[in-house]
């Protein structure tokens, strides 16, 4: 993985290098931001009076985000306030096209005009942190945020501290899983009761499918869910000692068999050119998904008003567990700083601390049908009282204990990547699942190993 980074940072710096010297083309070409407030100042002169000094410039704080439509307005209010609120900084944002994030990401940050925050997956924070682009924010958060630790889920500290001696690379906003989305007309017509085990899953879909004609389930990320398969069964995922993969091939071969079965009788289905099971839903095209609990929105707006054809009442429950080990994804919201002076990084926590108090918090995680990261802003009458009227974030709260995660090391978005490979090409009757897996493990172990 390293020798693929600096392989790429390499290329991206010849590629600028010969931009710099091309003649103008007519193509706007945008300077980076200036910062303000970086040149250190120089211990003022000892002086009677100082009213004719000029106020100090506050440090400017660049947050990259692709949020659009109305949490892009969310988020600008709250800057907008935090900027309002004290002197010292100034945050600006700005939003970047989601399909171009990891490539403009990795070249602003290696030519040295990055932004100095923005949200980051643990498994994408790992390979910036190998390199050397993310601050250690520890003294500053513990200094800052001094209940950093105590206010958050003991899987969620542990997952942001993974890497050893407790450092702090990541600051956790809001938390976010899975849950079933289900088609409760169509159930209650069936006298099925909401599926809680992955066998209740297979018999309703196959009712589904029996009775409509349609596929009873499908999944969002068959990546994630084939992960928690795994992880509720008891398996292990990567052995970070030894840098193998890990899992338990008997219930990985069982399960790959089981869903590409299901999607050959029709009553699975891989999402395919929707990319999300939301808009196939809302037109009853599939009976049963699973998916973000923040998309709730997206299902219900794609289902046809009351009155209309094709109305049908939705129902969301907690993601079916069957095993030893209940388990969840962990699809945080969670920050890193890019910035490489001390200055920025306290801008930084600062904003992540209103960001992140009781005050702010809340309203945010309602925008996105998440759960706040902060246990005192998780248990505000404020939240709590939207819980109890969110159906997602009903069945979210409830299947909270069972979030956890999954090792972010070196080559472990290669296996994400892989896993999605390896269940495609069996559903898709392009391989076996025995040699498929072989494949999986293979390609794997090279990425953890590189």
């Amino acid at each position: 993985m390293k020798r693929i980074i600096s392989l790429i940072l390499a290329l991206l710096m010849l590629a600028a290098l010969v931009a710099c010297t091309a003649k103008n083309d007519g193509t706007e070409t945008k300077e980076p931001a200036k910062t303000e407030g970086e040149t250190k100042t120089e211990a003022p002169a000892a002086q009677e009076d100082k009213k004719d000094e000029a106020p100090a410039e506050p440090v400017e704080v660049v947050l990259w985000h692709t949020y659009t439509d109305h949490h892009q307005a969310a988020l600008e209010q709250i800057i907008a306030d935090f900027n309002a609120s004290q002197s010292e900084y100034k945050v600006v944002a700005q939003s970047q096209p989601y399909s171009e994030w990891d490539a403009k990401l990795l070249q602003s940050v290696s030519t040295g005009v990055g932004p100095d925050m923005c949200p980051m997956f643990a498994s994408d924070a790992v390979g910036y942190m190998n390199e050397g682009y993310l601050y250690d924010m520890t003294s500053i958060i513990n200094e800052t945020i001094p209940d950093f630790k105590e206010q958050l889920a003991a899987g969620l500290y542990a997952e942001i501290t993974q890497w050893g001696n407790s450092s702090i690379y990541m600051m956790p906003v809001t938390m976010t899983s899975e849950v079933l989305y289900y088609n409760k007309t169509w159930l209650d017509e069936l006298g099925i009761s909401v599926p809680t085990t992955w066998t209740e899953v297979e018999a309703a879909a196959k009712a589904i499918h029996e009775k409509y004609g349609v596929a009873g389930f499908g999944t969002d990320s068959i990546t994630d869910t084939f992960q928690g398969w795994l992880m509720q069964s008891g398996s292990q995922y990567i052995d970070v000692a030894s840098k193998q993969i890990a899992l338990n091939e008997e219930t990985a071969l069982k399960y790959l068999n089981w869903f590409a079965d299901g999607v050959k009788e029709g009553y699975f289905r891989l999402v395919g050119e929707d990319y999300y099971f939301s808009n196939p839903f809302g037109s009853e095209a599939v009976g049963m998904y699973v998916g973000s609990a923040a998309g709730v929105d997206y299902a219900a707006g794609a289902i046809p008003a009351e009155g209309e054809a094709g109305h049908f009442e939705m129902g969301v429950a907690p993601l079916p567990q069957e095993g030893p080990v209940k388990y969840i994804s962990s699809w945080g919201s969670t920050y890193v700083c890019l910035s490489k002076d001390e200055a920025h990084a306290k801008g930084v926590a600062a904003f992540i601390k209103y960001f992140t108090s009781k005050e702010v918090l809340p309203g945010w995680a309602k925008s996105f049908g998440a759960v706040p990261a902060r246990k005192e802003s998780m248990e505000s009458e404020d939240f709590q009282a939207y819980a109890a009227e969110n159906k997602a974030v009903k069945a979210l709260v409830e299947e909270f204990d069972y979030i956890n995660y999954l090792p972010a090391v070196a080559g472990a978005a290669t296996v994400r990547t892989e896993i999605d490979k390896m269940v495609q090409s069996v559903v898709l009757g392009l391989s076996d699942a025995k040699t498929a897996y072989d494949a999986f493990v293979a390609a794997s172990n090279a990425a953890l190993n590189d």
